[in-house]
């Protein structure tokens, strides 16, 4: 028997229904009442099934999320004038910040227990404005694997290409300070003027907060240049 994509609501409304009808049966004809909350029992399964989405959020919904939560970084970046490369930084409630150095770019990353005492926070007598990237919130509650390069390219693979549809491959090859990460297809246009230069491309963006997080030490955006058909973006994530 072959089962249709909308069986799943079909079955909820029809529990919804038998469960009502059972309950009001039960109720006012046979006053039983636990054959009644047995009914109810069966209308509220039948409703979560028939709430229940079909499919997962769209790929390319989370891309436009994602690429539109950079235009008010960029806007803040611009009034503050930030343009020094930012550290990203793991949090201890699993989370990753960006730490951009306000003034003269900073060549020592903030510690893993920086502070965070507002929008900008001074450490060790330096300035930084504290950003929340795109992967901040995807980052926590994430298994990022046990250390090993092929479970770090797996953790990059799984939020670029399959969660938010970034790109089509990703290849991961880490060095003793650094990881370079080859993005194939890379299919957002977002990470430009300031954005660019503080918290690289969303794509490399992504690939340093879950780097960052796997290898519980601050990471920045070394480089990253596209080919000249725009097929594939080299990124160097150099680690402090």
């Amino acid at each position: 028997m072959r089962i249709e994509p909308q069986s799943p609501h079909i079955v909820g409304y029809a529990l919804v229904a038998f469960g009502a009808l059972a309950a009001i049966f039960f109720w006012f004809v046979m006053g039983n009442v636990p054959m009644t909350a047995l009914g109810i029992g069966i209308a509220v399964v039948g409703s979560s099934l028939a709430i229940t989405p079909l499919s997962p959020v769209p790929s390319a919904i989370v891309r436009r999320m994602l690429e539109g939560s950079l235009l008010n970084i960029e806007a803040v970046l611009e009034e503050l004038n930030v343009s020094a490369k930012g550290f990203y930084v793991p949090r201890p409630d699993g989370g990753v910040q960006v730490y951009a150095p306000m003034g003269a770019a900073s060549i020592k990353a903030p510690p893993l227990d920086a502070p965070v005492d507002g929008l900008v926070t001074k450490v060790d007598g330096s300035q930084f404005l504290v950003i929340f990237p795109p992967a901040s919130l995807l980052m926590k509650n994430r298994d990022t694997g046990n250390g090993d390069a092929a479970d770090l390219e797996g953790a990059i693979s799984e939020v670029l290409v399959e969660e938010a549809g970034l790109a089509d491959s990703v290849k991961a090859t880490e060095g003793r300070q650094d990881v370079a990460v080859e993005i194939s297809s890379p299919k957002s246009g977002a990470g430009a003027g300031r954005v660019k230069a503080v918290m690289g491309s969303l794509e490399a963006g992504i690939a340093a907060a879950i780097v960052a997080r796997a290898r519980g030490r601050a990471v920045t955006v070394g480089s990253e240049e596209d080919s000249p058909n725009g097929r594939k973006r080299s990124v160097t994530l150099t680690l402090h």
